[in-house]
């Protein structure tokens, strides 16, 4: 008994080392918001400190295919994205960009977020829907006084 207890828990901590925080909790719209912040941020940070320090095609590739596998986590199978962009500050960060309001009507969600910046505040409108108990992103649109552009 000992020793299958002992095999389950190598099991599971091994596990645990696969998967981020954000695939264990994100079970809510706002958690999965909450997630795609986290990781676009870091994303962000990344590619910026990159195109820093080196060439700039090596880093768009690298930076492209971070992107693609943000895409991958979030986004249904064969989602097309927008083209890259980052910069000194990311367009999303869990500390910043605070959620103003959600809604959901059974499988779609949409929530919304403001960043808050010195000069500039974005909204964001976050959409989602849900299919087999997981909600995806399907897009993320900047919203403004003209109207609703396509960000993801």
């Amino acid at each position: 008994m000992n020793l299958l207890r002992h095999l389950l828990i190598k099991l599971v901590v091994l596990s645990v080392g696969f998967l981020s925080a954000g695939d264990i909790l994100a079970n809510t719209p706002e958690q999965v918001v909450t997630a795609f912040q986290r990781d676009y941020k870091y994303w962000n940070d990344q590619s910026f400190q990159r195109n820093q320090n080196d060439g700039k095609q090596e880093v768009m590739l690298q930076a492209q295919k971070g992107w693609n596998e943000l895409l991958k986590k979030y986004t249904k199978p064969g989602f097309q994205g927008e083209p890259i962009a980052f910069g000194s500050e990311s367009s999303h960060d869990p500390e910043q960009e605070k959620i103003i309001s959600v809604q959901i009507t059974e499988k779609i969600a949409v929530v919304t977020t403001k960043l808050s910046r010195q000069y500039y505040s974005p909204i964001y409108e976050y959409q989602l829907s849900k299919e087999n108990d997981t909600w995806y992103l399907s897009q993320i649109f900047l919203v403004d006084d003209d109207g609703k552009y396509p960000s993801l």
